[in-house]
């Protein structure tokens, strides 16, 4: 399901507490108090810190938390409120992970006390590992997977089940390549994204996207987890120490419409916004290079790195055993019915035998 197991115990917890997109918001101290107590026994603030994750926006393509109140900025990630003062609930999206939970679709196993059971994985309906990405250190090993476009990965799968000799190649006419929350431009060849998808190591570089209007240029969007205040500061210091004498000023311009927009003024007529452009993703954080490394946990509990092909047919193997379980469930569901009805019937073709039966004998049961 591509989760790690506090996002897993987060995301259950909540729905235990019915807090599905359609309820009323509860406070996330209520939450997380649930998570710890019986699921999860750690820290409260690692804990809320793994919850704020998935409420922003600019950490996940497709987030699993809906919040009110301070959630943090992409500007400043770390910036949330307490979780006494937030409120949260789960997205619609959520409902991919969690609608099916109950039909006997995944294993449980006893949590921490043994006192209750708490799922191994969730029955996810899209392959969440490559939706969203994931990164994080492990013993001895890390895993640094990107995010990438809902609707790729799914025309992705579907071409795969249609045809199950799809090779990397023909994935990657699909799949372009990642697709980060915060937007960004991806400069590399598809030779080197090719080299990435089949061997799941490399490296991406991203770049901030921008616009030039007269004198001023507007950066629109920056590399994933790269931060205003620090493009602002470098381009600054520039400025001041005289070591780029072309710039006149910068301004941050972000509101709540535009979460980034860097004005840049340009002086002089010397140089052109793309040479000036092409400095600052050299000397600032607007160009960043980001590392894959698409390490995880398969189906044989093993971790490993995988490639593109490696990656969907085992999603596939894993979502094929959730429906078989769940129509196994349906099944029985419906068996338990017939047997009942079964009996109605022979009670209506016997009806005043029956009736006879429990007026006059002493012990109409046996």
């Amino acid at each position: 399901d591509g989760l790690k197991p506090v996002q897993r115990r987060i995301l259950y917890a909540m729905n235990e507490l019915s807090l599905t997109h359609t309820s009323k918001f509860k406070k996330s101290a209520r939450t997380i108090g649930d998570v710890l107590g019986k699921f999860h026994p750690h820290g409260d603030t690692a804990c809320y810190e793994a919850m704020v994750m998935l409420a922003q926006d600019f950490s996940y393509n497709h987030p699993f938390v809906e919040g009110q109140g301070n959630w943090g900025t992409q500007d400043d990630p770390k910036s949330f409120a307490a979780m006494r003062y937030t409120e949260s609930r789960l997205t619609k999206f959520s409902d991919l992970f969690l609608d099916e939970i109950n039909m006997g679709t995944i294993k449980w196993a006893p949590n921490f006390d043994g006192t209750l059971n708490e799922p191994k994985t969730l029955p996810s309906k899209v392959p969440n590992i490559l939706i969203n990405g994931s990164s994080g250190i492990a013993v001895g090993m890390s895993t640094d997977i990107p995010s990438h476009n809902l609707q790729e990965i799914i025309n992705a799968v579907i071409a795969f089940l249609d045809s199950n000799k799809l090779s990397v190649k023909d994935l990657r006419k699909i799949i372009k390549g990642p697709d980060f929350p915060t937007s960004g431009e991806i400069m590399l060849g598809e030779s080197e994204l090719d080299e990435i998808y089949n061997h799941g190591t490399g490296n991406i570089k991203v770049r901030a996207t921008y616009t030039v209007h007269g004198k001023e240029i507007i950066i629109e969007s920056i590399p994933y987890q790269a931060n205003t205040t620090k493009i602002i500061e470098q381009i600054q210091e520039q400025i001041h120490l005289k070591k780029n004498v072309f710039l006149d000023s910068v301004m941050d311009a972000s509101d709540q419409d535009h979460p980034v927009r860097i004005i840049i003024k340009i002086k002089g007529r010397t140089y052109g916004s793309d040479e000036i452009m092409s400095h600052l993703f050299f000397t600032t954080d607007l160009e960043k290079s980001m590392r894959v490394n698409l390490n995880m946990i398969g189906l044989d509990g093993k971790p490993q790195v995988k490639n593109l092909l490696q990656i969907l047919s085992e999603w596939i193997k894993y979502r094929l055993t959730t429906i078989k379980n769940k129509l196994t469930w349906e099944l029985d569901k419906i068996n338990q019915r017939i047997h009942i009805l079964d009996a109605y019937i022979i009670v209506y073709n016997n009806l005043d035998k029956i009736i006879s039966m429990i007026r006059n004998e002493d012990d109409p049961k046996k």
